[in-house]
């Protein structure tokens, strides 16, 4: 895949999160893709029901504001990026509750791109500066 196409579907992706659209999340991975958010002791899933039900866990934590990509990185069908990721945590998030409070925080995605869709996504989290802000 092209760079272009490569941040296409990877837009398709992020707007399906924005949207809470778990279907559309869906259809923008590659059967038996991998989904890995690092420390997250699920561990790295490929099964389509769990990847939804991670996601609805973060939905039902976690509300988005913005994710701007700060620095993107393309190789042969996989791309590297940076992202500032701002939301809102209602629920507990990393172990600490968030009480609402508003956060931002560093995100990095590693995707990997097979047949038009990412077989792989591995995301890495700021935690350290998610639980300083929320246990100032």
């Amino acid at each position: 895949m092209t760079p272009v196409e490569m941040d296409a579907v990877f837009a398709c992706h992020c707007a399906a999160e924005a949207t809470n659209d778990l279907d559309a999340i869906l259809d923008t991975l590659a059967d038996g893709a991998e989904h890995d958010v690092v420390g997250d002791p699920l561990g790295v899933l490929t099964e389509r029901a769990a990847i939804a039900k991670r996601y609805q866990g973060m939905f039902d934590v976690l509300s988005a504001d913005s994710m701007t990509s700060l620095r993107r990185y393309h190789g042969t069908d996989f791309f590297v990026d940076e992202s500032l990721y701002k939301g809102t945590v209602s629920g507990d998030l990393l172990g600490v509750p968030g009480n609402g409070r508003a956060i931002s925080f560093r995100i990095l995605h590693v995707c990997e791109f097979r047949d038009g869709r990412m077989s792989r996504e591995n995301v890495w989290l700021d935690t350290a500066a998610i639980v300083a802000q929320l246990t100032a």
